[in-house]
């Protein structure tokens, strides 16, 4: 399937040491081998991708902060009283971030260290040269990894005042980089070359990792924020008609530790490792949730026929009075960063803005039937943001999604969607060693 391979713990301390271990900017831990020696044979290369896939799954990335902080922004999400909110959660919860917000500093090194993993494999394969369909894949599967990461950290950090974006590094770079900040349409460029080259070498079929199809649904996803919405349109109707996915009976069966035929791509747990670790403890009642959903989350479901729809009466219950969600419950569950619910999502709103009103209808309703949600005989902008509200909700997207749709009332301060306080600041570590970078 198309999923993450997890590590067990032998393998990763095998990585740490094998792999790139400089970040961009901040210098960590010396390594115990040479990057040369660990990269200088098609199994260090294997090696080396298998601990680029799994730090992905660091708390700081997609096993917790790169979804739980955009509901943090928009305030989906309110404390719980059951758990501690730290200094760093309450400056998000309240627009006041600062530069040294360790869950903003963290995010950036983290995905940085990351795309520098994924460089590093990326500049060693054609040195190596495995057999023309390894070197593909591989090569496939790197750029994947940076576009995904690349994309995420420009809808965090992209400034849409000045349109700086965030440093392209496109090699691997140690602590002397003074890299300056590329603009958002660069990166955003960069995205779309990286995704549509790993669609072209990745194979349809990888084991527990990135293909084509992976590729290509999170090409839907980027030409859908980007607003193209006939390049979103065609991609994401090949992903429909031709991968060979289908939505489960039941949206609760993509956040365990089962894996799904709606799953694109997604981080996997195993019975010694949890991916969603971080996720468990923001919103886990049997962890001492930190949060439960918003007012307004709630009103969501409850004024569009929540009582019948399975998203909420399989995700949100009442104790003591107060609410939360049982995404998260799993200690083992899998993380589905990519379904094909999302996609038709996509392809719905995309033909209702081409004027294709009949075509976006019946994607809606696909989505709307699995929910046990009656079908609509209607589609407007209003029912299209609420169905995708719905399906995607503390997955990552509605604080981005508000913000592509230029709201102007965003978060309990009501901030237009180009507000700074909803920006992550660049780190100030990173500023005080780099005069490149200009602050946002």
């Amino acid at each position: 399937m198309k999923k993450i391979i997890n590590l067990t713990v032998g393998i990763l301390a095998f990585l740490i040491i094998l792999t790139a271990c400089e970040k961009v900017i901040n210098k960590v831990p010396s390594k115990s081998i040479s990057d040369e020696t660990a990269l200088s044979t098609y199994d260090g290369l294997q090696a080396a991708l298998l601990g680029t896939y799994n730090a992905l799954q660091n708390g700081d990335l997609y096993g917790g902060n790169a979804w739980a902080c955009g509901d943090m922004l928009c305030n989906n999400v309110k404390p719980s009283g059951q758990g501690n909110i730290v200094y760093e959660e309450t400056q998000m919860l309240e627009k006041n971030m600062s530069p040294d917000n360790r869950l903003s500093a963290s995010y950036w090194e983290r995905c940085y260290y990351t795309i520098n993993m994924a460089n590093s494999i990326i500049e060693a394969i054609p040195v190596i040269a495995p057999p023309e369909d390894d070197a593909k894949r591989l090569r496939g599967e790197c750029l994947f990894i940076r576009a995904m990461i690349y994309f995420d950290m420009i809808r965090y950090l992209g400034n849409p005042n000045n349109g700086l974006g965030v440093p392209l590094i496109l090699a691997p770079t140690g602590i002397d980089a003074k890299p300056a900040r590329n603009t958002v349409a660069e990166v955003y460029a960069q995205i779309v070359a990286d995704l549509t080259e790993a669609g072209d070498l990745l194979p349809a079929t990888n084991s527990s990792r990135a293909t084509k199809w992976s590729a290509k649904a999170l090409l839907s996803r980027v030409y859908f924020y980007l607003e193209q919405y006939q390049n979103c349109i065609d991609i994401s109707t090949e992903v429909i008609n031709d991968g060979g996915f289908k939505l489960v009976d039941s949206v609760r069966d993509n956040f365990t530790n089962v894996v799904t035929k709606e799953i694109i791509f997604a981080v996997l747990s195993t019975q010694t490792s949890t991916s969603a670790g971080t996720l468990n403890g923001y919103y886990r009642l049997a962890s001492n949730a930190k949060f439960s959903p918003s007012s307004g989350v709630l009103k969501v479901f409850t004024f569009t026929g929540g009582a019948e729809d399975q998203r909420y009466t399989e995700f949100f219950y009442s104790d003591g009075g107060k609410y939360f969600t049982s995404m998260f419950d799993d200690r083992y569950m899998n993380i589905p960063l990519i379904r094909l619910a999302e996609v038709y999502l996509n392809r719905a709103e995309s033909r209702f803005n081409q004027g294709d009103v009949q075509g976006a209808l019946e994607d809606l309703n696909v989505v709307r039937k699995r929910a046990g949600v009656k079908d609509s005989v209607n589609i407007n902008p209003t029912l299209l943001y609420a169905e995708r509200f719905k399906e995607l909700c503390f997955q990552g997207d509605n604080f981005f999604n508000q913000k592509r749709l230029k709201e102007d009332k965003i978060s309990d301060k009501k901030l237009p969607w180009n507000d700074r306080r909803l920006l992550y600041l660049i780190p100030q570590r990173e500023i005080d060693v780099n005069p490149n970078l200009q602050q946002n």
